[in-house]
């Protein structure tokens, strides 16, 4: 991934600042998942999902992000969690090591097809076999505001859906046709829009989708 891609220094500065809100569907999880499943929590910032998911039954999950200042925040504020900093493109785990792999509002953060690709890629190489992914992010927006950021960084970035947040931050909304296409090595099991609250807490439209390896 490109530093764009990245944006730890970002990421660090606003650690204590930013919410999460993205909801966890638990009855979807309750229906497909186990509860003795091993658990990661990719791009688990402060560890909201993580405390979330242990706190339902899930006891062997973990989380991971770049963010060594969010991954500060997770400690202090969920002292028993097991969080941990990954900055390296290669998570520090085997081949088949996790049964479930969470990814909320983290492709948002990753403007490039290049750098999804290779975070996909590497959540299929620790997700065992009959495993799930459960992607939580954003579509395409249709309101004034979004498709005027969208047509505005269009040509700085090469990518239309991909814009500047006021405090500096490059996000992606994302066009269903990619979204599909990234997700198409996993067999489909659910996929639905729901609305969502944004880290600055606007209001959006977000995608849920969870598929199995």
């Amino acid at each position: 991934m490109t530093e764009l891609d990245r944006q730890i220094e970002y990421w660090d500065r606003v650690a204590d600042e930013k919410s999460f809100t993205h909801p966890l569907d638990v009855p979807l999880l309750k229906q497909f998942v186990p509860f003795e499943s091993r658990v990661l929590d990719y791009g688990c910032g402060y560890g909201r999902i993580v405390e979330e998911i242990r706190g339902i039954g899930y006891a062997k999950a973990i989380g991971t992000d770049i963010s060594a200042a969010m991954i500060e925040r997770g400690r202090r504020e969920y002292p028993a969690l097991d969080l941990r900093e990954v900055r390296g493109s290669r998570l520090p785990f085997e081949d088949d090591a996790f049964d479930l792999v969470l990814l909320f509002a983290v492709l948002t953060c990753i403007a490039s097809d290049e750098g999804q690709e290779e975070v996909i890629g590497e959540i299929e190489r620790v997700l065992s076999p009959g495993g799930f992914i459960y992607v939580s992010d954003y579509p395409l927006q249709e309101d004034e505001k979004n498709l005027g950021r969208y047509g505005a960084f269009e040509q700085k970035y090469g990518r239309y859906g991909v814009f500047e947040l006021p405090e500096g931050a490059v996000v992606r909304h994302h066009d269903p046709a990619w979204i599909e296409s990234l997700l198409s090595r996993f067999q489909k099991l659910s996929y639905k829009e729901i609305p969502v609250t944004t880290m600055n807490g606007s209001t959006a439209k977000g995608f849920q989708f969870l598929g199995k390896r």
